[in-house]
């Protein structure tokens, strides 16, 4: 054979696999997602293990640092359901892909409420993102509303790919939510596609009774919102107003209307405001803590502060029956706690070690204990994903569990963090939506483990003796 036909051969062998490249990974791309869970009954797997119990080497490294918060172990494992989420298109590998970015929702029938994005082509209108239901007496986890079915998709608009904002339960026993971009912040820009029945964010709810969704109310025009949280005794939908400077959005669930809405570049630091008894919103603004009562439409700095260093409020609880609110810090990484009657701020050390990322965390019902997970994003495995009660009188640390030893020997499973907790009713329950990937065991070539690709959700049984 000469050197031309060589080379014709080699560059039509080239051409095919050209084009055949495009299809075998829109192929890969679209098989199935997530991975069977060995052993599951109805999507579900129920087991205990002292792995829990194990403190990680690299724990055990750091502990003795200087300025390294203590803390000791339980003494008892607990037991875990754990779930994939399920029916989802495919498995989303565009770098972030499938996650879970918001707070979860208890419903008062203790059903949960969690939602899952794929991070995908959100201004093509080619990405996901779902609402989830966990029912603890049949220990399953079904899908219940595709949000970007709420208002049909008929004109080209851009897409929702994360549920960011709270998910909610609101007083008529609704669960309310808003779907938002994978920026929130990039919603004015040109590439978003936007329509009269879809102008930005939206207020959607889906009635458990009929298992029906829809459209409670749009946001201003081309704003998106990544945090939310209700008023029940006084029906009012709360919302931070992302694109450009930031604000305060109050929304009256029973009169359909816009109650108020602060200026923009209000709030300073977005990602978590909190809310006293009196149905006050306290809010990262301008120089630290700032308060607005939507009825009088007014919005006041406070005097106390989060101590130099922090951004903000990154996590809150409700009020406790002593006019105390807990929280982390942004930055600095610090629990606190606020009285907001009396305008003071108390620093309590870091949450964990030195101190780490935590988004979330949530009151026990009889205000003896924080519970939260630090390392949200993506780096709660580094050191074993720990799941951590924090004592209010003894101000002491106690770790129920490090989730990612068991979850990855067990069920190959990486947990990475979370950004959504919530406590049953009873104080028995820990319920967490994780964010993870895949062990390498089952992990896709082009996942890379970065803490993100497979979401799953947890409920954490803390044993009676330790709580």
């Amino acid at each position: 054979m000469g050197i031309s036909r060589i080379r014709t051969v080699l560059y039509t062998m080239l051409a095919v696999l050209c084009l055949l490249t495009p299809f075998a990974l829109a192929q890969e791309q679209d098989q199935s997602w997530p991975p069977p869970l060995e052993g599951a009954v109805n999507g579900t797997v129920t087991f205990t293990s002292d792995l829990f119990l194990q403190i990680p080497p690299a724990v055990q490294q750091k502990r003795a640092d200087e300025g390294a918060a203590l803390f000791h172990m339980d003494a008892t494992p607990p037991i875990v359901d754990l779930v994939f989420h399920g029916d989802l298109p495919n498995r989303a590998l565009n770098g972030t892909g499938w996650s879970s970015w918001g707070d979860i929702a208890l419903a008062s029938d203790g059903r949960v409420y969690v939602g899952v994005g794929d991070h995908g082509d959100d201004a093509g209108g080619k990405a996901h993102a779902y609402l989830y239901q966990w029912d603890p007496v049949t220990k399953v986890l079904k899908q219940v509303v595709d949000l970007n079915t709420v208002v049909p998709r008929t004109q080209g608009e851009s897409a929702w790919s994360k549920l960011h904002a709270r998910i909610e339960e609101g007083a008529d026993g609704n669960i309310y939510f808003s779907g938002t971009l994978n920026d929130g912040n990039m919603a004015d820009q040109p590439q978003f596609k936007w329509s009269e029945a879809i102008p930005g964010g939206q207020l959607c709810l889906y009635n458990p009774q009929t298992g029906e969704a829809s459209l409670v109310a749009s946001l201003p025009d081309r704003r998106c919102t990544a945090t939310a949280m209700i008023d029940r005794q006084r029906n009012i939908w709360w919302c931070n107003l992302e694109t450009g400077p930031n604000g305060l959005w109050a929304f009256d669930l029973t009169t359909k209307q816009p109650l108020y809405q602060t200026p923009d570049g209000a709030v300073i630091f977005n990602r978590n405001f909190a809310m006293d008894r009196e149905g006050y919103v306290y809010f990262n603004g301008e120089g630290g803590i700032w308060k607005c009562d939507a009825q009088a439409q007014t919005m006041t700095p406070m005097q106390s502060n989060l101590g130099e260093g922090a951004s903000g409020m990154r996590a809150s609880t409700d009020e406790d029956d002593n006019g105390w609110i807990y929280g982390h810090t942004m930055g600095t990484n610090q629990i606190f706690r606020f009285a907001p009657a009396q305008d003071k701020v108390e620093l309590l050390g870091p949450n964990f070690m030195k101190g780490e990322y935590t988004t979330v965390c949530v009151l026990s019902p009889d205000q003896k204990y924080v519970y939260y997970l630090p390392g949200a994003h993506g780096q709660a495995a580094d050191y074993g994903t720990p799941v951590i009660q924090y004592d209010i009188a003894q101000r002491q640390q106690k770790v129920l569990a490090f989730m990612a030893p068991a979850l990855e020997q067990l069920y190959h499973y990486v947990p990475g963090g979370t950004y959504g907790v919530k406590l049953s009713a009873d104080g028995g329950t820990l319920y967490v939506n994780f964010n993870g990937h895949a062990a390498d065991a089952t992990r896709p070539a082009e996942m890379r483990p970065t803490g993100f690709g497979l979401t799953a959700f947890c409920a954490i049984h803390i044993p009676d003796s330790e709580r």
